[in-house]
């Protein structure tokens, strides 16, 4: 008798979880842990690319399935270009305000070249954003 009820509850509980990591997602996730804020796919998403750009977000793989079209959105927008203009100009003025030409035509910068520093849009593009 004991060891049929072991084997009703244990069935019982490997058929919850099944349900309820059946119809686990993030978002249904974020908002249980934050019920006070209506929290949307977009919202996550932007939020995602941000704290990878700040680097708060390290060691990821892949892009999100859930997030490829809006980071694919933002890459090819108007404000991704914006970002980057406003990114340059202030490279731009960090460097004339911190550093002085010799005046001799010599000066010089090198950068370790790789990908990230020209554009990671390409990169991207090939990975359909993801």
């Amino acid at each position: 008798m004991g060891k049929m009820r072991a084997e009703t509850l244990l069935l019982f509980f490997t058929f919850s979880i099944g349900i309820v990591a059946g119809d686990w997602n993030i978002i249904s996730y974020i908002a249980k842990k934050r019920d006070h804020h209506r929290i949307n796919l977009q919202n996550y998403c932007e939020s995602w690319r941000i704290n990878v750009e700040l680097n708060n977000i390290r060691g990821f793989d892949m892009v999100p399935g859930e997030c490829a079209g809006y980071i694919g959105k933002y890459m090819t927008s108007t404000q991704y270009k914006v970002d980057v203009q406003r990114a340059a100009e202030q490279t731009t003025l960090f460097l004339t305000n911190n550093f002085r030409l010799g005046g001799d035509g010599k000066d010089a910068w090198i950068f370790d070249i790789d990908d990230t520093l020209l554009s990671t849009v390409p990169y991207f593009k090939k990975h359909q954003y993801g």
